[in-house]
């Protein structure tokens, strides 16, 4: 094969392909934005016109251009995949769930359908491009060709924006999802962003709460058992607490008595790798820096250091960095297990550590797409039939929603196993299980399928969680808690903002750290 083309060519015709091919979903958020042809033309135009921009400086050399052009087709190629299958846009926080996902996790993700993008979309213009000889001109006229270029582009994107200037500005600021849809700069400039956070790995480490005292407040002389339960991917629709018609949350039936449910509570993030710090960082959503769990203390490091022992428990990727200097106990090291796992040995645990407790569970829990692993594979889920197939689109509706509903219900099951070694602790502990799920997730609704979504253009699912507290009432007595105040309190709105200065209310440990407003049992403390 000799294939050649020169190299203003080449470049004209690559940044044609790559918007043409790698972008449907560009045309779909522009359309949703404002659904007219004009408009749509206009944003692929002046997509291409940045993209001939930036390639026409960047393709300097034969080599340079072949090496980038074929990385670009590779990374291209998987980003539209997932795009195109789960109806995601790419930031920050997409790739930093990509940092996240273990080699387990990433399995689940698989599909052969992956693999035909790869191969189609990726391997083959790769060896087309790695077989085409790109002809470049003497210096001086491959820089005038690549001037007339640029100049020729920009003239182009100033008739599209400047007779809209007001209107265009707004829609830059107002509308990031059309950066987010972008290929290939989404996803570049995602990993550029996640590089400048972990800048904070190089700074000192920061303390919060230097100034605390812990003092036992409560009428007995029993130890505090703390249990927080990070779930995984559930969201409130489908919590038969919350109103949902299907009978989700039934092991929980017994204990209803000393459950207070929080029906219209919202996560911090829509993504494990935010939510998980966010809910355990002194900072409310609005100061919440993403990397800062990398050099700052939080709730489990408070504890730990006054007058509690603080554990993690994980059957996820991993604690997010959020455990560093607490103990740890990776139930399944990485691979898949049944959350069960989480309460192995859990009494003999806490009694051999012997003093007042923090314990952080972070549950597998709803995690998709795999939905039908999330419950025993020798038993017969309540909700049938259920979609085994990690390509959700391809599911039919139903069984989708009964492969998730069953997650659920093992949750249910999860947290009525910790509530009865919970109850069993009772003679030596005041106990308290607070359940918050980490984000939401979305099953298809608008077409939209896992979780990730930029917030602030993120579906409700994705963000409103299922919240709940078991306190029995010889512990709500010793720690003069009205649970009636408590349920009254419950209806109002409340969010991950809430985690870490309710736990600090209950914990006896006092600092000026501690925001009362935001602490759920204060207005409920006698």
């Amino acid at each position: 094969m000799n294939l050649k083309i020169k190299s203003n060519q080449f470049n004209l015709l690559y940044s044609l392909l790559t918007i043409l091919i790698y972008n449907p979903t560009l045309y779909r958020v522009a359309w949703s934005i404002i659904p007219s042809w004009g408009f749509v033309i206009a944003i692929y135009l002046l997509a291409f016109c940045a993209l001939n921009i930036i390639l026409s400086i960047l393709f300097v050399t034969p080599k340079t251009s072949k090496v980038i052009s074929i990385f670009l087709c590779l990374g291209n190629t998987v980003a539209l995949y997932f795009m195109n299958t789960y109806h995601i846009l790419i930031d920050r926080v997409m790739m930093l769930n990509v940092i996240h996902t273990n080699v387990y996790e990433a399995g689940d993700l698989l599909h052969w359908k992956l693999f035909a993008y790869i191969i189609s979309l990726g391997i083959l213009p790769s060896w087309l491009i790695h077989k085409t000889k790109i002809e470049y001109s003497p210096l001086k006229s491959e820089i005038k060709r690549r001037i007339s270029i640029i100049g020729m582009s920009l003239a182009i994107a100033a008739i599209i924006i400047l007779p809209n200037i007001q209107k265009s500005h707004q829609i830059y600021k107002g509308h990031k999802e059309l950066r987010y849809a972008l290929v290939p700069s989404n996803y570049i400039g995602a990993s550029i962003g996640i590089l400048k956070m972990y800048k904070e790995v190089f700074a000192p480490y920061q303390m919060i709460a230097e100034d605390a005292q812990f003092t036992p407040y409560w009428n007995n002389h029993k130890k505090m058992l703390i249990v927080l339960v990070i779930g995984e991917s559930a969201r409130a629709k489908n919590f038969s607490l919350n109103g949902y018609e299907r009978d989700t949350n039934a092991p929980l039936t017994p204990y209803l008595k000393d459950i207070i449910n929080y029906p219209d509570f919202y996560a911090c993030g829509t993504s494990t790798a935010i939510s998980v710090s966010c809910m355990l960082s002194k900072d409310s959503q609005k100061d919440f820096k993403a990397g800062s769990e990398l050099n700052t203390a939080n709730i489990a490091d408070v504890l730990q250091n006054n007058g509690y022992h603080s554990l993690w428990r994980d059957n996820n990727t991993s604690c997010m960095d959020n455990c560093r200097f607490i103990e740890t106990e990776a139930s399944c090291n990485g691979k898949f297990c049944l959350d069960d796992v989480l309460l192995k040995n859990f009494k003999d645990k806490i009694r051999s550590i012997n003093q007042n407790a923090f314990v952080i569970l972070h549950q597998r829990g709803s995690h998709g797409p795999d939905y039908y692993t999330r419950f025993p594979q020798d038993s017969t889920p309540p909700y049938q039939p259920i979609c085994t197939n990690v390509e959700l689109k391809e599911c039919d509706t139903q069984a989708l929603i009964n492969a998730y509903d069953n997650s659920i219900y093992e949750t249910s099951n999860f947290l009525k196993d910790t509530i009865e070694d919970l109850k069993s602790l009772s003679d030596e502990y005041n106990t308290v299980l607070i359940f918050s799920s980490d984000h939401g997730e979305s099953l298809g609704e608008n077409g939209i399928y896992l979780h990730g979504y930029p917030y602030h253009q993120a579906p409700k699912e994705q963000k409103h969680i299922p919240t709940l507290i078991w306190m029995p009432k010889d512990t709500a007595k010793a720690l003069k808690i009205d649970m009636s105040c408590l349920k009254r309190e419950a209806k109002k709105r409340h969010s991950h903002d809430n985690i870490f200065h309710s736990i600090l209310g209950l914990s006896g440990i006092s600092t000026q750290e501690y925001n009362k407003e935001l602490d759920i049992f204060a207005n409920c403390r006698q």
